[in-house]
């Protein structure tokens, strides 16, 4: 039981960082107005794509632990709730880097 606390504890926080990719993704547009440059502008996306990257740790590091082998309602949980963090964090991956294709290209 010890180690499916652990896992729902990880995917938890797996999906707190797929919400910050989509907030960051708003966020950095925003930031490209802030000055004359786009400084402000890349330093949102890699805050953005840092936090992508922290999510995407958090799942892997919920595949490392070792949970029962009985299926239970908790384990089908688990496993469900990591797919749609994992769906998630593509996703805000993938927006991401579409919002950063239209920004520089003129949209």
């Amino acid at each position: 039981m010890q180690g499916e606390k652990k896992q729902l504890l990880y995917t938890m926080l797996a999906f707190v960082c797929a919400s910050g990719v989509f907030l960051m993704s708003i966020l950095f547009q925003k930031m490209a107005y802030w000055s004359g440059g786009l400084t402000w502008y890349w330093v949102g996306v890699a805050i953005t794509f840092a936090v992508g990257i922290a999510g995407t740790a958090f799942i892997l590091q919920t595949l490392k632990i070792k949970g029962s082998e009985e299926k239970t309602l908790l384990t089908t949980l688990l496993i469900s709730l990591r797919a749609l963090a994992i769906l998630a964090i593509g996703l805000g991956f993938l927006w991401t880097t579409f919002v950063i294709s239209a920004g520089m290209s003129g949209f």
